[in-house]
């Protein structure tokens, strides 16, 4: 398996932790997460290292890494944007500002979605259609539709716990390469 990197970090490349512990499951995973465009889903206990993993792979790739963490109190706008006042010319004028997700998809940029299944159930809609084969996001209010960057990847992360979370959609599910991490591995 060919894995892309990129020569040089860039703005967003996570820093490199030298003592870090890879997980070989996990470490594969991800890896063929970067290298066919496929949407990874990483679980596991807090504290197993699963949003570290994910960074320290893209840092070693040099592959541009954000996090988002879907705590409930992202919304639909939040990922897909918002009309907003902003001045031009010293005017003030309403135009369109992209969302973190449409930012995201519209770079070459590994984006986490942590806490994958803490989503509103608005917001899990706008990802499912991301997680489609191809990935294209339609923006309604802008009569457009929105192909990912060659480069654009796709990230979730879930943290095991005892208390019930929302169901996570077994079609979306479907999609995804899983890994589980556990602690002490």
């Amino acid at each position: 398996m060919e894995i892309p990197a990129f020569s040089q970090p860039e703005e967003h490349v996570p820093e490199k932790d030298q003592h870090f512990h890879f997980v070989e499951s996990a470490t594969r995973a991800i890896l063929m997460g970067f290298a066919q465009n496929r949407r990874v889903y990483l679980y596991g206990p807090h504290g197993s290292g699963k949003s570290s993993h994910i960074e320290q792979v893209a840092a070693r790739l040099n592959w541009p890494c954000i996090r988002i963490n879907l705590d409930g109190h992202i919304t639909r706008a939040d990922l897909i944007g918002r009309d907003m006042v902003v001045i031009r010319d010293g005017k003030q004028v309403t135009e369109f500002v992209p969302g973190m997700l449409v930012w995201a998809m519209q770079r070459p940029i590994a984006l986490i979605l942590d806490e994958y299944d803490a989503g509103r159930p608005d917001v899990m809609f706008v990802i499912q259609r991301v997680l489609e084969t191809q990935g294209k996001l339609t923006l309604l209010d802008q009569n457009q539709v929105i192909t990912p960057h060659p480069c654009f990847r796709l990230l979730l992360r879930r943290t095991l716990l005892v208390r019930a979370m929302p169901q996570v959609s077994m079609s979306a599910l479907r999609r995804l390469i899983k890994p589980s991490l556990t602690v002490g591995t």
